[in-house]
């Protein structure tokens, strides 16, 4: 290509990426001063309703005396927050220039009735503002007046302000108190892991922690208590919000007529903050709901997780404390990489296989992953063929220098992939080990070897 037809070539080319973003942007609009304003100001505080339609929806939002409310498509208390920005936007609503007035070109600025948020404002009986919200466009958003064709610029984020669900509107929250003012917690669990458990706060820990103290009348029977579960438990609780509502779900229907769990926080003065735990909704929802309303919630597990533990969850999951000094020997049997460390001083060196040429540098993992070591959770329902514990993966054999031997035996991986079986010889409980904790004793053998 010689270079008369190689620079006709890129100048076809950037005339038509020209056109193209050409045609993309909005007509050149006129100034609003040019012409008069579709709609009169809206007054400060003068919006009493708001009626937002979004993907055939409508949702009413009422503000009375400063305080803000739902009323459709159901009564609820409402978002604060959401609310009050849609309130103030709208009343602080400014329009700057015509973009088209060309009918064809609604839908692309999606101010057609198919895309648009319609919202109608009133103050009182008179409506204030009849708009189609579309897209953003820069730092405003394209807007439309109900029954005309042209389509203006709104100053500021107009549509994520607006662009809201049923849901988004509501007050999330299911439970709200102060984590000082916490003073003991029951958790009582239903069907196959029935048990009830109590616990008192008793002041703080070392690290600066809530302390608590695990109460006699606790059913299972455990030596120590993982404190870490009565603290996230009253953390989370303490300002616990749903991801969506359950709205007309009958109690029997959800699993709230027997809950498979009933926690509750006594606080200081008497009062409880109690949360019932129903059946799956979907395999990462759960149905919840509190004594004291019948409104029922669906909540999302990374939600819920720290909140929904059985009794036997707050029972100590350490597998393992013993630091790199206090090793005396690691003996994994796993196939062709199995391996015996022995400790010798400060350093390590392989027994097993024989001759086998140990980089130091490659021990740090291995020494240390025995310090502080704890599962995640404990296993009760899952049979042996699924934890894979009968005919173990790996076995690990820890001895300590205080002669204390540990062996424990690894399974297969969970279902969610971060977590393995794995049992104790200290114990007859099958823990779920996060999966990082358990590979970082079994490397290859060539990730040990001195290159």
């Amino acid at each position: 290509m010689n270079r008369k037809t190689l620079t006709a070539v890129v100048a076809f080319a950037l005339l038509g990426l020209v056109a193209f973003f050409a045609l993309r942007q909005p007509e050149k609009g006129e100034n609003a001063s040019d012409r008069a304003r579709p709609l009169p100001p809206i007054a400060a505080g003068s919006l009493d309703t708001i009626d937002v339609t979004r993907q055939g929806v409508t949702s009413t939002l009422k503000r009375e005396g400063g305080k803000y409310k739902v009323t459709a498509p159901v009564a609820a208390a409402a978002d604060e927050s959401n609310a009050k920005a849609a309130f103030e936007a709208l009343e602080k609503l400014t329009l700057g220039n015509v973009v088209t007035e060309n009918k064809a070109k609604h839908a692309e600025f999606e101010v057609d009735d198919a895309k648009a948020i319609h919202v109608v404002a009133k103050a009182g009986a008179a409506t204030s503002a009849d708009l189609l919200v579309g897209k953003a466009v820069g730092n405003g958003t394209m807007v439309r007046v109900a029954g005309k064709d042209e389509v203006w610029q709104a100053v500021g984020p107009l549509r994520s302000t607006l662009d809201k669900s049923p849901a988004d509107w509501r007050d999330r929250s299911v439970i709200t108190f102060s984590t000082a003012d916490a003073e003991t917690l029951t958790v009582k669990a239903g069907g196959s892991s029935s048990g009830v458990i109590v616990v008192k706060k008793n002041g703080k820990t070392a690290q600066g922690e809530d302390q608590w103290d695990l109460s006699s009348t606790s059913v299972p029977k455990m030596e120590r208590l993982d404190n870490s579960v009565p603290n996230g438990i009253v953390s989370a609780l303490s300002s616990f919000k749903t991801n969506d509502f359950a709205d007309g779900a009958a109690p029997a229907g959800t699993g709230l007529d027997n809950p498979s769990l009933t926690i509750t926080v006594g606080l200081k003065g008497g009062k409880n903050a109690t949360l019932l735990v129903g059946n799956k909704k979907a395999p990462d929802e759960l149905y919840m709901k509190t004594p004291e309303s019948p409104q029922i919630y669906v909540v999302k597990s990374f939600n819920s997780d720290r909140i929904v533990k059985r009794p036997i969850d707050f029972k100590d999951k350490t597998l393992a404390d013993v630091g790199e000094a206090d090793l005396k020997e690691v003996a994994v049997t796993h196939g062709a990489d199995s391996y015996t460390l022995v400790h010798e001083g400060t350093t390590w060196k392989a027994t097993k296989p024989p001759k086998f040429n140990l980089d130091p540098g490659r021990t740090p993992s291995i020494g240390g992953g025995f310090k502080d070591w704890k599962a995640n959770s404990i296993a009760t329902d899952a049979p042996p063929a699924t934890t894979g514990l009968a005919k173990p993966k790996a076995t690990i054999v820890m001895k300590s220098t205080k002669g204390d031997t540990t062996t424990f035996k690894v399974g297969e991986d969970a279902a969610d992939k971060q977590n393995v079986y794995l049992s104790s010889s200290k114990s007859t409980d099958v823990y779920l080990a996060p999966k990082w904790s358990v590979d970082r004793l079994l490397p290859k053998l060539d990730d040990l070897k001195k290159k």
